[in-house]
């Protein structure tokens, strides 16, 4: 209940760390100097798994997203 009165500043605060998890994940593997197979480099499996464990957040997320204020919007047409 109490994090359902919240849900905009949740969501946000979510967005938020989606955002610098995408910096961290993404961004900055991206420029970092490391050699090919260094546990840092870009293809390393590490950042690969990284990658995937990120957009699989982000959908989870669109989707928590949009059950959440479909419902609502559902519930005041019924009503």
């Amino acid at each position: 209940m109490v994090i359902g009165r919240h849900k905009a500043i949740v969501f946000a605060g979510v967005a938020l760390l989606l955002g610098l998890n995408y910096w961290i994940a993404v961004v900055r593997p991206r420029n970092a100097a490391c050699a090919p197979g260094e546990m840092c480099h870009v293809d390393s499996p590490a950042m690969r798994f990284n990658r995937r464990l990120f957009w699989l957040s982000v959908v989870i997320y669109v989707v928590a997203v949009t059950v959440t204020y479909s419902a609502q919007w559902w519930l005041r047409t019924q009503s």
